[in-house]
């Protein structure tokens, strides 16, 4: 076990891939981070490429960073999420980390992130910790109906956040899942648990959700940092109503293949609640004058969920990280 008041080492660690405007603003976030007490932090930008396109990026930007922290570059070349986060996952206990951090390349920190999620650490029995995912506001390029949609995930991600605040707390997730858009976990996880990211999932996201799951499944704590805000950069190519339905659509397929794995009984449930999803559609569609900063994306999404989870006797497979967006 972790001795939590004791000198710990930290990598915080992103995966990348073709994004460098992104990369390039959660580096100077990652810059600007005041570092906790107690700790030694080494920073980690893992590239799933097949070539080191970001490695200019991470170099220069560890040249520049007030904090002084070490920023490590490797290439992991066999493509596919689960196989960045695995690499890292590695790096980290090669570099004899306790814990390893998890922030997504289109994602900046807030300057006390770091202190705010080692001290829910410290205060907490979990070995596997989340916090809350905010958006970032407007660029000022958006058209009115991205600025919508946009308005529609800022608000979609505050109800999450209240939502896992009144069930959630540094000693049990309530049932909210951790992902790796803001997760703190002990490298013991891996090395001595044996839990690592699905590579069979290769493209079809959702490994973070198992891997939460298998750590619950085990029977080892969890918890939630309410105070360690990260902010989401939504580029224009995600803020369209196709973008978010297709989004919905493959997280509900991949969702609903591994309940049919694992817990076939609740898949069964998962089904017939069809109706009640069509229904909720419907409702939706005529609230959207009245509530548009609300509606707009719960039809995208609803929309996606019913194509995703009705698919499945079709053959449909989610692909969702098959194509890279955010340029």
């Amino acid at each position: 076990m972790t001795d939590r008041s004791a000198h710990l080492t930290i990598t915080v660690s992103t995966l990348t891939r073709q994004r460098p405007d992104m990369l390039e603003a959660l580096l100077r976030s990652w810059g600007a981070l005041d570092l906790p007490t107690d700790c030694t932090v080494r920073f980690l930008v893992v590239e799933n490429d097949s070539a080191a396109n970001s490695e200019p990026v991470v170099k220069a930007a560890g040249e520049t960073l007030p904090n002084k922290a070490a920023v490590d570059y490797v290439l992991e070349p066999e493509l596919g999420i689960p196989f960045g986060r695995n690499r890292a996952a590695r790096e980290a206990i090669a570099n004899g980390s306790d814990l390893l951090c998890f922030v997504d390349d289109d994602e900046v920190v807030a300057q006390d992130w770091l202190e705010r999620l080692v001290a829910g650490y410290r205060a907490s029995p979990a070995v596997l910790l989340g916090a809350p995912l905010r958006a970032a506001g407007p660029s000022g390029g958006e058209t009115a109906a991205q600025r919508l949609m946009l308005r529609n995930i800022g608000n979609r991600y505050m109800e999450k956040e209240t939502a896992a605040a009144n069930r959630a707390s540094l000693n049990d997730t309530g049932g909210v899942t951790i992902v790796t858009n803001n997760w703190l976990g002990e490298t013991r996880l891996f090395s001595e648990f044996g839990i690592w990211f699905d590579e069979t999932m290769r493209m079809t996201g959702g490994t973070d959700a198992k891997f939460y799951a298998e750590t619950v499944a085990r029977g080892l704590p969890v918890g939630w940092v309410p105070d360690a805000f990260v902010y989401e950069t939504v580029p224009a190519s995600r803020l369209s109503f196709w973008y978010q339905a297709a989004r919905g659509r493959d997280q509900s397929n991949t969702h609903m293949r591994r309940k049919m794995q694992t817990r076939p009984m609740s898949a069964v449930l998962g089904f017939l609640t069809v109706p009640l999803r069509v229904i909720g559609l419907i409702v939706a569609a005529l609230l959207l004058p009245f509530q548009p900063d609300r509606r707009y994306i719960q039809i995208a999404r609803t929309a996606g969920w019913l194509v995703g989870v009705l698919g499945i006797p079709f053959g449909y497979k989610s692909a969702l990280y098959l194509k890279v967006s955010g340029h």
